[in-house]
């Protein structure tokens, strides 16, 4: 039933928009548009998921498909070389993501981009923040570089929102999820950056001594609770006010993994000739932190970053991004 507007209520009449107001909202995209010569036009894909649009499922699928065979051929750990710029979580903040390429430009040979995981839940656009850098990955696999965060997962997208973000989604259903959650299985856990940098979600295990430990496990299942996978997902830095954490502690607020501090990280680095660790997994109100456990005027031996500004609309934090 249309209700007339001098129907509503008085305190409604103020948030009236005029017709020259009204958003632009996109309805659909064709395929022909979306997949020219068999490649997907991500930069179509972007504004169009700007305007609200979404894709029909066959669509979706699509896309889910074909990244899927890039990360396949990937190992857990990958390798790039800078210019990059380095993000942490984004958690389904499309609007947010759309401004980190506008403030530093699209991704390319100029400029590298390294997600480091939790593109989804809490926020309400995981499936366009995911297809959008899953296109991006397709189409620019060695500029486009994605590591997996403890939210791709099942046990996660379940407890939180995005599962119920899929199947609310039009024309979607089962499938697309569990296409999804196959797709989250397959993304690589680290990256290693200049042959100087580690990269991943959450942080290092004490059942990686070296690198090439990483490439060991079979990460193509749901992330489980404890062991290597577990670790580069969950774990957490010590708190820099709390330095007893010196060797491996259980991390209880998580309910799984450890807590890591000075002498782990140290000697993981030193054994494998690395000068820092870089990670996501926890907001910080300026959008990173510096982990300067061997003081005040030393090199960080580990950087958070978190890369999603006002995290659930409360925190009041800044978004971060380091470019190398």
């Amino acid at each position: 039933m249309d209700v007339g507007i001098d129907k509503l209520p008085d305190a409604c009449n103020d948030r009236m928009l005029s017709e020259g107001d009204c958003p632009t909202i996109a309805r659909n995209i064709s395929s022909e548009v979306l997949f020219k010569d068999d490649k997907v036009d991500w930069k179509t894909l972007r504004q169009f998921f700007f305007l609200q649009g979404a894709l029909k499922k066959d669509q979706c699928m699509k896309i889910l498909m074909k990244v899927l065979k890039v990360f396949q051929d990937e190992p857990n750990m990958i390798k790039t070389s800078e210019p990059i710029a380095i993000l942490g979580d984004i958690h389904g903040q499309y609007y947010d993501l759309c401004q980190y390429f506008e403030n530093y430009g699209d991704p390319s040979q100029k400029l590298k981009y390294l997600f480091m995981g939790d593109y989804v839940d809490r926020g309400v656009q995981g499936v366009q923040c995911c297809l959008l850098l899953f296109a991006m990955k397709i189409e620019m696999h060695k500029e486009v570089l994605l590591l997996r965060g403890n939210h791709e997962s099942r046990n996660m997208t379940e407890m939180f929102t995005f599962r119920d973000e899929v199947l609310d989604t039009p024309g979607y259903d089962e499938e697309v999820y569990e296409m999804f959650m196959d797709v989250f299985d397959a993304i690589p856990m680290a990256c290693k950056v200049d042959n100087k940098y580690l990269a991943m979600h959450g942080g290092i295990s004490p059942d990686i001594k070296k690198l090439e430990d990483i490439n060991t496990v079979n990460r193509f299942q749901e992330i489980p609770l404890e062991g290597m996978m577990c670790d580069l997902a969950w774990s957490d830095p010590a708190d820099d006010k709390n330095c007893m954490y010196n060797d491996w502690e259980e991390n209880r607020a998580r309910d799984c993994s450890y807590y890591f501090g000075r002498d782990p990280t140290r000697d993981f680095l030193d054994n494998n000739k690395l000068t820092t660790i870089y990670r996501g997994h926890q907001v910080k109100q300026g959008g990173y932190q510096q982990h300067k456990w061997d003081g005040p005027n030393k090199p960080p031996l580990v950087i958070t970053v978190f890369s999603a500004p006002n995290y659930c609309g409360t925190y009041a934090n800044k978004g971060g991004i380091v470019l190398i």
